[in-house]
């Protein structure tokens, strides 16, 4: 930004000292014709150029109005720039004609106007091919567009011509003003050029370094994607291994209580092995539903047909049903209205806390009772087991913290004291679950 502000400035300059030079000849044309026409000496002038001289005010009207023009068009195209490229273009094209339209109507004694227009159209065309075909036209005109060059063809009067009309100390500043405004003009065209290539150099090296910085940052992207593919992956597989051990776990022990039951009255109470191994049956069917549909979508069925209060009450009663294990359930939390995880992760806790005391402490009584403070659930489950005499957590424990851990809660286990008045010495397990706000209140 502070470059382009150098080069506008820099440009201004140009302008204004370009217009300075056009008028500077313009008027000295202009008054020497004048001159010579008042003090009588036009026919000694014409003898010694021997070339008619053109109207005085055309040099002036013919040069500065096509300059007027220049200015309007570099003004228009660098505030309304346009993206077509025929446009683009037919706006350079134009600039270049101007400026030989300029050239001509000064009689070639200035050829300036061509770097001015040259420092003008670099920096307006992007292209690499326009840029280059610009800058060997433009120089071909700057080199070639001279008096000296162009006199024999054009019939125009010499500059020096008109300043031999006057002394020699006044030859010598009007030489020395224009030497001056020419080195000034070509000295600001080349500061010109090397801040613009400089600031252009400046502008691809910081390109390439932020190509570099967002290479990096597309690779850091690719292996992040790569891992949260992974950690997802690992996480979808561990739910998954969470979901079929608790239900094929519960009910498997559902099925293996309720078959030793059914065998055990097989002779002394037929109907009531039948009953026994009916109730096996429905929930092994059961059982192979909600893992066929803990596979598709990870949610109990239970709570898919109804909500929290009735899949839990429902869950309690085929256990019961299929075990024989008496069951206190107490539900004291309120409304169980949460948000679906919440929801799967309660019931689960439940359904392994019974799991786990008959299957692990052989438990034939368990207490269960939800109760809520705040936004904190609390899921207690008791059993009259044997207790665990090992500390590490095993699969189903270890699957129930981690569901805790993802939704911010927290558990504890441990044996019962064998000195309970209750009665339940086995094992308990005390699940914290913070509910989100506004949910089940």
């Amino acid at each position: 930004m502070k470059n382009e502000k150098e080069l506008s400035t820099i440009a201004v300059v140009m302008f204004a000292l370009n217009f300075s030079i056009i008028l500077f000849y313009s008027l000295i044309c202009v008054a020497t014709t004048f001159r010579l026409c008042q003090s009588f000496s036009a026919y000694d002038f014409l003898s010694s150029v021997r070339q008619v001289p053109r109207y005085p005010w055309q040099m002036p009207v013919q040069s500065l109005s096509l300059y007027a023009l220049l200015c309007a068009v570099s003004v228009l195209k660098n505030l309304r720039p346009t993206e077509r490229f025929p446009l683009r273009v037919a706006i350079c094209v134009a600039e270049i004609a101007l400026c030989m339209g300029i050239i001509a109507s000064l009689d070639f004694y200035y050829s300036g106007i061509a770097l001015l227009v040259l420092a003008d159209l670099v920096h307006y065309v992007r292209n690499g091919k326009m840029r280059l075909c610009f800058i060997v036209v433009l120089s071909l005109l700057f080199a070639f567009g001279r008096y000296e060059i162009v006199a024999h063809s054009t019939g125009r009067i010499a500059f020096t011509a008109y300043l031999s009309y006057y002394d020699q100390t006044a030859q010598g500043w009007f030489t020395g003003l224009e030497s001056l405004m020419v080195c000034c003009n070509i000295l600001l065209f080349v500061l010109f050029m090397i801040l613009l290539f400089t600031g252009q150099k400046e502008e691809n090296a910081r390109i390439r370094k932020l190509n570099e910085q967002l290479n990096q940052a597309n690779d850091q992207l690719r292996d992040y994607a790569v891992n949260m593919e992974r950690m997802t992956e690992m996480r979808e597989r561990n739910r998954l291994a969470r979901e079929i051990h608790d239900t094929l776990g519960h009910t498997l022990t559902g099925i293996i209580m309720g078959a030793d039951a059914g065998l055990a009255l097989f002779d002394a109470a037929p109907e009531e092995s039948k009953k026994r191994i009916q109730v096996v049956a429905q929930s092994a069917r059961d059982g192979l539903t909600d893992v066929r549909r803990s596979i598709k979508a990870l949610r109990p069925d239970a709570l898919e047909r109804s909500s929290l209060a009735e899949a839990l009450e429902g869950l309690v009663e085929n256990f019961h049903l299929t075990t024989s294990a008496e069951i206190d359930y107490s539900q004291e939390a309120g409304p169980l209205e949460f948000a679906a995880d919440e929801e799967d992760t309660l019931y689960r806790v439940v359904q392994e806390g019974m799991t786990n005391a008959v299957r692990h402490g052989h438990a034939d009584r368990i207490a269960i009772r939800l109760t809520r403070a705040g936004d904190v659930v609390t899921v207690s489950v008791r059993d009259n087991g044997s207790g665990s005499g090992k500390t590490e957590e095993g699969f189903g424990l270890r699957h129930m913290r981690e569901r805790l851990d993802m939704l911010g809660g927290s558990f504890t286990y441990g044996n019962l004291s064998k000195e309970a008045a209750d009665g339940y010495t086995g094992f308990f397990i005390t699940v914290d679950l913070p509910v989100r706000s506004g949910k089940g209140e």
